[in-house]
């Protein structure tokens, strides 16, 4: 009432200029709306002040396009939608959201244009939503069908004298033998097995309808792969090779007939003439390798997600009156057990003030999953998310033989035989390993329990599924991990539903800041070392998360934590 009295009074004052913006807003309309997707696609631009606007990563936010893609579909106005796709990095899951996205322009009558210069993995997973493909005439299509694999780090720790007392509960939990084991597990092969089994016939069957092929062609197509762009356009995966400046002037470009995604959204939140006030919907995300502590920042969001920083943001969002429901937006493989049970009980808190939805992005496994398993609150997944992998990894990596090579000697006094139980430089006996494997089951029953309450099954139910296994998102849903297949779109409908919202009511997504300005200097030498080791490693990703983790999860001895985690590129 006091809101509408207070622009009631000063309507003399924005009444022209909102008149004016309207005006322009509808009369500004073209037929072609142009978007660039590039770079990792957070779900929200980052909110941490200066440094944030100065580290931002390029490109737009998954959300912002989504919410513009969806507009431009019930927009008359708007004929096509030209993407131009460039070095996309943003893993599967996210590219299953774009793809539909894309398709729902296309089923809406408009015409979804879909150009670059080469595409790799998740860039051909967003172009299949498009109704046309087309590929710079020098340019590949560098897909050629879906692997994973899956490093032993064994043999470089025992050249470095190195030896990794690790404990794991769950048939296929893999992280031990990443670092103990000499070769795969025949539980493990089935696991990976399985994961690409299934996410290549999701690819095929995308493929299939997309490109009015039969699974089975899809299939023998993509075995002949990687393509030249002619090679791509022979075997029906694009439709024509074309320079970018001639599907410019082909849209009209230089005749003022296309306006970019910002112009655009900008527009449409102008075509308003009374200001709306949108409802207010907290994204909390949960992101990289959980932690104990606080958030390890990244770019354009956590880095990594500490156990206190994700409390503050909850227990803030949880108080505040504006704040109507939270959508946990979950995109992490684990990490520290003890920080995943503190967080499951803070969201679990927060699910009891406000309603709350569970959104899993790329990865939801271990801790992620833990994370994810909240009574009462319903869980998506994307089809291709990875997620499970319920188990626990425990131990330490002793050194005795590293520090002998190098000639440092070290002694102890302590005033009982486990009084230095963790030391790095002295291995553990058999009844130290037994202690250690009893202190794991505890944590795997605690982890199956939760999660078996959550999902109401039974504990023996919930284990046959858990035992540390990572399923795709649909395997997921089909064993009742989750509760639904989708991402933001299919969450917001649900939101709306519950909150009792008209379609086209607006709904502004809130990034807490709560969690702003709380590493030091410390930790930014951290991410410096961090950046510094992945580009060294280039050529062996893993060991660069090896050490990321290791200075994530300095100082937790059970992890929930998977390590198959991969990462989609396209180059």
């Amino acid at each position: 009432m006091i809101r509408g009295l207070l622009l009631l009074l000063a309507a003399p004052l924005w009444l022209p200029w909102r008149l004016i913006a309207w005006l322009r807003a509808r009369a500004g309309a073209r037929p072609t709306l142009y978007l660039v997707l590039s770079g990792s696609l957070p779900d929200l631009p980052s909110n941490a002040g200066l440094m944030g606007l100065l580290r931002r990563a390029s490109g737009h936010a998954l959300a912002g396009v989504l919410d513009t893609l969806d507009n431009a579909a019930r927009d008359p106005k708007i004929e096509t939608v030209l993407v131009r796709i460039e070095n996309l990095e943003c893993g599967l899951g996210r590219a299953d959201e774009l793809r539909a996205a894309l398709a729902r322009v296309v089923s809406a009558g408009k015409r979804v244009i879909v150009y670059a210069d080469e595409l790799g993995l998740s860039g051909f997973w967003v172009a299949l939503g498009a109704s046309s493909i087309r590929l710079a005439p020098s340019g590949a299509l560098n897909v050629s069908g879906v692997a994973m694999q899956f490093t032993l780090l064994k043999g470089l720790l025992d050249r470095a004298g190195v030896r990794a007392q690790l404990l794991a509960r769950g048939k296929y939990k893999s992280m031990r033998e990443m670092f103990a084991a000499p070769a795969i597990s025949d539980a493990n092969r089935e696991m990976l097995t399985s994961l690409v089994e299934d996410l290549s016939s999701q690819l095929q069957n995308l493929i299939a309808a997309a490109r009015k092929q039969t699974p089975e062609l899809a299939k023998a197509r993509l075995d002949s792969g990687p393509f030249r762009a002619d090679e791509a356009i022979a075997n029906g995966l694009c439709d024509m090779t074309q320079y970018w400046d001639q599907l410019w002037d082909e849209l009209g470009g230089e005749k003022d007939q296309v306006q970019t995604f910002d112009v655009y959204a900008k527009r449409q939140r102008r075509k308003r003439f009374w200001p709306v006030r949108p409802t207010r919907v907290a994204l909390v995300r949960i992101t990289g390798n959980i932690r104990s502590g606080h958030d390890r920042p990244g770019r354009s969001g956590p880095r990594a997600t500490g156990h206190q920083s994700l409390r503050r943001t909850l227990q803030q969002v949880a108080k505040s009156a504006r704040i109507r429901a939270i959508v946990v937006r979950v995109d992490s493989p684990g990490g520290s057990a003890l920080a995943s049970d503190l967080m499951w009980r803070e969201l679990t808190l927060a699910s009891q003030k406000k309603p709350m939805f569970v959104s899993m992005v790329n990865v939801a496994a271990s801790g992620g999953y833990y994370t994810s398993g909240l009574k009462g609150v319903p869980v998506w997944a994307n089809p291709s998310t990875l997620t499970g992998s319920i188990g626990v990894v425990g131990g330490k990596f002793e050194v005795s033989e590293l520090l002998a090579k190098v000639g440092i000697t070290t002694a102890t006094v302590a005033s009982g035989p486990r009084a230095n139980f963790y030391a790095i430089d002295t291995p553990w006996s058999e009844a130290e390993l037994q202690k250690v494997d009893r202190d794991i089951d505890a944590s795997y029953r605690e982890f199956v329990t939760k999660m078996a309450d959550a999902r109401n099954l039974s504990y023996e139910a919930l284990d046959a599924v858990a035992q540390g296994r990572v399923w795709t998102g649909q395997q997921a849903r089909e064993n009742a991990l989750v509760d639904h297949l989708g991402g933001l779109h299919e969450v917001e409908i649900a939101l709306r539903k519950q909150l009792e919202l008209p379609s086209d009511s607006p709904i502004k997504w809130a990034a807490p800041s709560s969690r702003r300005g709380l590493l030091g200097r410390g930790e930014s030498e951290s991410e410096a070392l961090v950046d510094r080791a992945r580009a060294l490693f280039h050529a062996v990703p893993e060991l660069g998360d090896a050490l990321e983790r290791a200075l994530d999860l300095r100082g937790d001895r059970l992890l929930a934590l998977s390590v198959i985690h991969p990462k989609w590129s396209d180059r």
